[in-house]
């Protein structure tokens, strides 16, 4: 995760040792923010904030995704969490699932899914960092792949944040920025 947009022109395939598909794949079956077997969870962090970054509101998940081989004939249920870490201790601030039985809606391409998670006022510690993970739930009828990292798949959480030293480690803002600011501003953090 970080606050530059992306720039590629193309979807690499993340998981050359699950499926030859671009994008990743992650199994069903998963069980909360701290599934331990790596094909049924993904996480993204960013950098560690080098000062205390205060969040508040809410995160904004805009999230490209579609069931396994497009199936328009399957569901999908994911699961979505936002945690404050440290080295690998990670705290929940909140999460969202999001089911839907027609998650294709006849499509055969990616979907783009919005979930909005509720944070409050939350203050990420000096040399913490935002962790979002994206589990897919049992109750899926279909394996999921996601789509990032692209000019075309720009999945992303946005925050209301405040803090002089944002974003992390002094690097350059995204001029894609829906607003930026040195006092409150939405950041993009997961690109």
């Amino acid at each position: 995760m970080d606050p530059v947009m992306p720039t590629a022109p193309d979807l690499c395939n993340y998981d050359t040792d699950r499926d030859a598909f671009a994008g990743l794949l992650i199994a069903k079956g998963g069980s909360g923010a701290n599934e331990a077997d790596p094909t049924k969870h993904q996480h993204w962090r960013t950098l560690a904030f080098p000062a205390a970054v205060t969040i508040e509101g809410t995160a904004t998940l805009k999230l490209w995704s579609a069931t396994k081989d497009f199936d328009t004939a399957k569901g999908g249920a994911i699961s979505v969490y936002l945690r404050d870490c440290v080295g690998a201790s990670c705290v929940g601030l909140t999460g969202s699932t999001l089911s839907d039985p027609n998650w294709q809606r006849g499509s055969s391409s990616w979907i783009l899914e919005t979930l909005t998670l509720s944070v409050g006022t939350r203050t990420i510690a000096a040399g913490h960092s935002l962790e979002l993970v994206v589990v897919v739930e049992a109750s899926s009828a279909a394996d999921m792949w996601f789509a990032y990292d692209t000019n075309d798949y720009k999945s992303r959480v946005t925050v209301t944040a405040s803090s002089d030293v944002w974003p992390p480690l002094g690097s350059a803002p995204s001029p894609l920025l829906s607003s930026w600011a040195s006092s409150v501003s939405a950041r993009w953090l997961f690109s």
